[in-house]
């Protein structure tokens, strides 16, 4: 599922426009030896769409837990379009759900905890389930059995088919990476649900993940 959802977010970022945000992107590190962590985080702040989401693929790998700066920009990230909402008119025109989905795979990675409020709201209230889902594996990466209890609620209202299956998907892997043992009762309803047999085998591996 992670794959996928990064194979869509490049083919939409760059499909039609790769050419101009190739070199918008070179233009505007034009001159440096070496782009610094520094470079990507103006780059994420200022740049275009489609150079907001080549920075933050960068940033992705250098972020390390306790980096006030990555971490400040990645939380940007993660709203743009819902907390920094853009209008032309009565039009919303940064409906950004892959710079959303991509700062919320770096915070995962990042692993700090700090970012869990932030990832709870969009969990709560992203408009786009690819989003969603990326952000319940995020909180699933931090690994705090405080989320236990969101994670469970959103399955729980969740559809078992439909557009919503992605988001339960992400929880149930979420809840086998944290690992808790308070994850049995929820997977275990997962599995006797009316699933489809991904999420139902996937509610599987994730009770096999449980400590005791």
């Amino acid at each position: 599922m992670r794959k996928y959802i990064l194979i869509i977010i490049v083919l939409t970022v760059f499909g039609g426009s790769l050419l101009h945000a190739q070199e918008s992107v070179e233009q505007y590190l034009l001159g440096l030896d070496e782009p610094s962590k520094e470079a990507y985080i103006d780059l994420l702040y200022e740049g275009s769409h489609q150079n907001m989401v080549f920075a933050l693929t960068k940033l992705a790998p250098m972020a390390e837990s306790d980096d006030e700066d990555v971490y400040k920009a990645l939380i940007f990230g993660l709203q743009q379009g819902t907390v920094y909402v853009k209008r032309h008119g009565n039009k919303v025109v940064n409906d950004f759900w892959d710079v959303r989905t991509t700062s919320a795979f770096a915070l995962g990675e990042m692993g700090n905890p700090d970012a869990l409020p932030h990832l709870y709201m969009a969990l709560r209230y992203d408009p786009d389930n690819y989003v969603r889902s990326e952000v319940a594996v995020a909180i699933g990466k931090i690994g705090e059995p405080e989320a236990i209890p969101l994670l469970t609620r959103v399955i729980e209202t969740s559809s078992a088919a439909g557009p919503d299956d992605m988001v339960v998907l992400g929880c149930v892997e979420a809840l086998g990476e944290i690992g808790h043992r308070d994850s049995f009762v929820p997977l275990l309803e997962v599995m006797r649900g009316n699933y489809r047999r991904s999420i139902r085998r996937a509610a599987l591996n994730s009770l096999k993940q449980l400590e005791w």
